[in-house]
């Protein structure tokens, strides 16, 4: 049965559920959750004919529980916007955090747009 079902819903209702059950209570109007987004290469993903599965994860910080996740190209997570990971939840009250590697104008702008909040890492280095 399981091989039968379509990978990418199933993850988008579980997350939607996570997303609902699990996430960190606000009690006042001024107190934000804090949302991560991260990458990571699944371990013993690659075979001889297939290269690593690299993921992309959204993370509730206090109940570190991943409540949106998409499959990427390896080098994606570095040029692409992934506020689209994001999308289908409602971010109020909520700050999204990520690392320099997945430091974006294009994704910040879109979490501003949406009138959203975040931290991101900035190095010195940063070139665009």
């Amino acid at each position: 049965m399981l091989a039968h079902i379509d990978g990418d819903a199933l993850d988008t209702a579980v997350g939607t559920w996570l997303a609902r059950h699990a996430a960190d209570p606000i009690e006042e109007d001024k107190d934000l959750v804090g949302l991560s987004v991260d990458g990571k290469t699944v371990r013993d993903s690659r075979t001889e004919s297939n290269t690593a599965i690299h993921l992309l994860a959204a993370a509730l910080h206090g109940s570190q529980t991943v409540i949106a996740q998409s499959q990427v190209a390896a080098k994606a997570t570095r040029s692409r916007p992934w506020p689209p990971l994001l999308a289908r939840f409602d971010l109020r009250g909520v700050v999204v955090t990520a690392d320099a590697t997945r430091t974006q104008r294009k994704s910040a702008k879109k979490i501003v747009a949406s009138g959203r909040h975040y931290l991101l890492v900035v190095k010195a280095t940063r070139r665009s």
